[in-house]
């Protein structure tokens, strides 16, 4: 539907007039603006003079030349002559109606046209605005969008790679959480001793870290935390070696997890097994060490003793402390020994059929090392200080260790000889010597000044009558026979009870001699009988240098002098000489002058020389008299 209003602006006379038309429909408002030109009530010269406008003209004009003007143009073509004069005074009479109803609608509806003039300002002005704002956004808000929606995925792509690695995390949340666990189930699994269990978890985190090219952060942690984890079942591993009481079952299982941790590389040729195998005797033998350590100390504390603070009771303890030694070390070392052999030596290696050579070599130089490093050492240096009636417990004791351990290989009974020949020679010479020097202490103190002295002054000794035989043969002094060789060669003669000095230095030497018997090494035979003439020399010594400042007593008592010394040389001598040779080895003399035993030189001279200076004495007597 529409409505045409029209709005007249009274224009000044004789001036061409414009009227505007509003058309109202449903859609909006159109303008329309219509030129109307009316005569003039009356014309000049000037006006006509204007008017003067030739038909091309007027229609050339540029009113004339819109689509409008030229159909009324071809209109006018069609109108006869009577209608076409007629024309002027129809458009006239229309523009007059216009005028009039323009007039009209003017004065009955200018708020209207003031409205509409009002609206259509406000509408410039918002087309205006409008016009601005679509430059802005054609200018500036677009560019501004199209850039931002081309650097919107540039700012995306982090967030949603954040979310993607959220959603597969929480698409992946349990097998996350049980990876997670992997590291408190391994530590747990080797705090409690399932250590297949924690080897079987760390090979499979290992697969996972291997199959992955480039490892997530989580699994490199998790990876590090298990080898902390394995490193830490390998100290366990290590310290059961180390353990005391440990035995074969459970030594046997911590190698064969060793083994299986694979954790000993081949260095400089030296193969995973030996080097678990080193590991195992390294910690064996520090086990060994702390188990011998208390008897090792209490032995070094006697051994530490002088001659002069040892006590008997310090003899007993040193030999059962030493014997507790042994056992300990026996049992320690053929644990040892056993335990590799079936660890090591009894199971075949994955690359032959038989145990690597390097492997008994290896138990070979252990089972030395342990002899030459504990027990030898030890004995050098307490069997010399051990009674010489325990020496042969202990070597029997030794014995039996060794007998022992041959059946594994190990026999070391031939270093024993050596030790116990030279702790026997050394506690016999000691105890004969001891013998010997109380001999020398009483003649000096019946001499009354030191033996070294060779003064004569006798004013202080004591005559032998009181002291070197007894009273009941006092008048009549025995003298010495050949009728002790008819008797056994462990029987003293009888003829050495009526000299108590004799009898006693006599005894002491035989209790040395009957305690040598029980383990009298013949490689000390020659050696210990040179002693014993040495020390029969030193003794005869002593006893010529009295006898001779006995000279100037009574001839009584320098005839008991006589029959002592010749008790002593022609029975005494021979008796321990014998009681050695054949009481103790089985020797006669002939075989002991065959074999040069009885021509060993003594220290402080021969005993040949003795007895010939107291033959040679006895003559010079005999000669004076």
């Amino acid at each position: 539907m529409m409505v045409v209003e029209e709005q007249a602006l009274l224009p000044p006379p004789n001036s061409r007039q414009q009227r505007y038309i509003c058309f109202h429909d449903d859609h909006g408002i159109g303008h329309v603006t219509v030129t109307i030109m009316e005569k003039p009530a009356q014309l000049t010269s000037q006006d006509l003079e204007g008017m003067q406008t030739t038909l091309p003209e007027l229609l050339g004009a540029p009113e004339l030349t819109t689509a409008s003007s030229q159909a009324y143009l071809s209109y006018l073509t069609t109108l006869s002559l009577p209608n076409l004069l007629a024309e002027p005074t129809l458009l006239q009479t229309q523009s007059h109606h216009l005028t009039s109803s323009l007039t009209s609608l003017t004065h009955t509806s200018y708020p209207t046209f003031l409205s509409l003039h009002s609206t259509t300002t406000s509408l410039s002005e918002s087309l205006d605005a409008l016009s601005s704002s679509l430059d802005a956004l054609v200018n500036e808000s677009l560019p501004a969008l199209e850039e931002s929606a081309s650097n919107w995925r540039d700012r995306t792509d982090a967030v949603l790679a954040e979310r993607s690695k959220a959603r597969v995390v929480l698409e992946q949340h349990d097998k996350i959480r049980d990876l997670l666990d992997i590291p408190v189930l391994i530590d747990t699994c080797v705090r409690n001793g399932y250590f297949a269990e924690a080897l079987s978890l760390a090979s499979h985190t290992n697969s996972l870290y291997s199959s992955s090219s480039s490892p997530p952060l989580i699994l490199t942690s998790i990876i590090s935390e298990v080898r902390n984890s394995i490193t830490q079942m390998l100290f366990s591993l290590l310290s059961t070696l180390h353990e005391p009481n440990r035995k074969l079952p459970a030594l046997w299982k911590a190698v064969n997890f060793l083994r299986k941790m694979d954790v000993f590389d081949p260095e400089d040729g030296v193969e995973s097994e030996e080097q678990i195998a080193l590991a195992f005797l390294g910690g064996r033998e520090v086990c060994l060490t702390a188990s011998l350590e208390g008897c090792n100390r209490d032995i070094q504390r006697l051994v530490g003793l002088t001659s002069a603070e040892v006590r008997e009771k310090d003899k007993e303890d040193l030999t059962r402390y030493l014997k507790k030694y042994i056992d300990i070390w026996r049992e320690g070392v053929h644990d040892i020994i056993t335990q590799f052999s079936t660890i090591f030596l009894e199971r075949p290696t994955s690359s032959t059929t038989s145990p690597a050579p390097s492997l008994h070599s290896l138990l070979v130089t252990y089972a030395s090392h342990s002899l030459h490093k504990h027990l030898l050492p030890l004995l050098r240096i307490t069997l010399p200080r051990i009674p010489l009636p325990s020496l042969s417990s202990l070597l029997t004791q030794l014995t039996y260790c060794a007998t022992a351990f041959a059946r594994v290989g190990f026999d070391f009974r031939c270093v024993l000889g050596d030790l116990f020949s030279g702790a026997v020679l050394s506690s016999v010479t000691e105890e004969l010597q001891v013998a010997t020097s109380k001999w020398v202490a009483l003649f000096e103190q019946k001499m009354g000044r030191p033996v070294s002295t060779t003064s004569t002054h006798i004013k202080n000794m004591a005559p032998p009558s009181e002291w070197l035989v007894s009273p009941a043969v006092v008048a009549s002094p025995p003298t010495s026979s050949q009728s002790y060789l008819k008797a056994p060669a462990h029987v003293p003669p009888h003829i050495l009870v009526a000299y108590p000095p004799l009898a006693q230095y006599t005894n002491a030497l035989l209790t040395t001699l009957n305690s040598l018997r029980l383990l009298a090494p013949t490689s000390i035979a020659p050696p210990l009988l040179a002693k014993l003439q040495d020390l029969l020399s030193e003794a005869g010594e002593v006893y010529l240098r009295y006898v001779k400042n006995a000279a100037a007593l009574q001839v009584q008592e320098v005839k008991i002098a006589e029959a002592v010394g010749d008790v002593y040389f022609n029975t005494l001598v021979p008796f321990m000489k014998r009681a050695l040779g054949e009481g103790v080895y089985g020797l006669t003399m002939e075989n002991c002058e065959a074999s040069g035993m009885d021509a060993e030189k003594t220290e402080s001279g021969s005993l040949d020389k003795v007895i010939r200076d107291w033959e040679g004495w006895l003559e010079s007597r005999k000669a004076s008299a």
